[in-house]
C-alpha cells in the first residue's frame, strides 16, 4: 500500500509543477514558486530526480535580472541538490 501512496505523491508533485508553470506563464510568480517549492519538498523526500529536474525546468522558464525573494529562496533550496 505504501508504494501506491508514494507513486501518488510523486504524480501529484509533477502535476503541481505543471500548475506552477501555468501560474508562471500567467505572471503569478509568487503563486508559481509557492507551488513549485511544495512539489520540490516531495521530490526531495522521495529522492525523485524526475521531480527535481521538472522543478529546475520551471525555474529556468523565469528569466529576470532581479528575482523576487520567493525565487531566490527556491534557488537556494535547489542549489547543490543532486539525485
Amino acid at each position: 500500500m505504501e508504494a501506491l501512496t508514494t507513486g501518488q505523491a510523486k504524480q501529484r508533485a509533477l502535476l503541481v509543477l505543471d500548475i506552477a508553470a501555468g501560474h508562471l506563464a500567467g505572471g503569478r510568480v509568487e503563486a508559481a514558486f509557492a507551488l513549485a517549492s511544495s512539489a520540490l519538498d516531495t521530490g526531495l523526500q522521495y529522492r525523485s530526480g524526475r521531480i527535481v529536474e521538472r522543478a529546475r525546468a520551471v525555474r529556468r522558464s523565469l528569466t529576470t535580472a532581479s528575482p523576487p525573494t520567493v525565487v531566490r529562496d527556491f534557488d537556494e533550496r535547489l542549489h547543490g541538490v543532486y539525485l
